[in-house]
């Protein structure tokens, strides 16, 4: 129904105002890069969006229609070994190189705790969704993990830097089609929350301690490159667990 697509994009412009913009009311002048944002102190917006979301949800009724269960009965977890063996990698990469300080990162594990579940219930939930009652099943897989990768371009805003936020956005798309994966295999958010949260803290964990300046244009390029590929196996991997849904109906595929 064109109703519940609507509804859905409606839920999901609040919750990016909530994220986005409501910090900006505040401090209008603020520009941070997401790594400090992260690990400076508690971002309290998240918990505000969460709130807004599950509220949606229960009121709503959509309860069942965003998984917001507990996993299928019988559900092969082995299904996540991909993206839990790159989370090892990078938290030993992390550990190896060294952390950054254990406030930054109890900061940073509260605040992506919070944006996993955060995102989880926004876009493969609502999002998802409303698309699924409006498209086919690839339809509204390519649809969801667009307007995931989408919101991230708007992260320039805060940082300054749309380049990167550019960047961002190709790689959460890419990453959008995994946790989409997670989500039609297990037929819950709930495990795609576990691995959100832990791939963005492991990220964090591996990158923050030593960011280089450097503005030479080999290192640019890099700093392109490398999160594209960092999620690049997890797309391709998303794809084969993906296999064979086209023939199943949107609205069934969490049953």
């Amino acid at each position: 129904m064109k109703s519940k697509l609507t509804i859905s994009l409606v839920v999901f412009v609040v919750y990016a105002f909530i994220i986005l913009y409501l910090p900006r009311l505040f401090l209008p002048h603020l520009q941070q890069s997401q790594s400090d944002f992260a690990s400076s102190g508690i971002s309290y917006v998240h918990f505000v969006a969460i709130a807004f979301l599950l509220g949606f949800v229960l009121i709503a009724g959509w309860r069942h229609d965003v998984g917001l269960k507990m996993p299928r009965p019988g559900t092969n977890w082995l299904i996540l070994w991909l993206p839990v063996v790159l989370i090892i990698l990078f938290f030993s990469l992390g550990l190896f190189l060294g952390f950054k300080s254990g406030p930054a990162m109890m900061y940073a594990a509260i605040n992506m705790i919070a944006v996993g579940i955060g995102e989880e219930l926004a876009f493969r939930g609502v999002v998802f969704a409303g698309a699924r009652s409006q498209f086919r099943t690839w339809g509204a897989i390519v649809f969801a993990a667009v307007i995931f990768g989408a919101i991230h371009v708007m992260n320039g805003f805060g940082t300054g830097d749309f380049v990167k936020s550019s960047v961002q956005a190709v790689s959460a798309t890419l990453s959008g089609f995994l946790f989409i994966a997670i989500l039609i295999r297990t037929g819950s958010l709930i495990p795609g929350m576990v691995i959100h949260f832990l791939w963005d803290w492991s990220i964090f964990a591996s990158s923050t301690q030593h960011d280089s300046d450097a503005g030479n244009e080999n290192s640019g390029i890099v700093k392109i490159l490398l999160p594209i590929l960092f999620v690049l196996p997890n797309f391709l991997y998303a794809l084969w667990l993906l296999r064979g849904v086209g023939s199943r109906s949107s609205e069934d595929l969490l049953s």
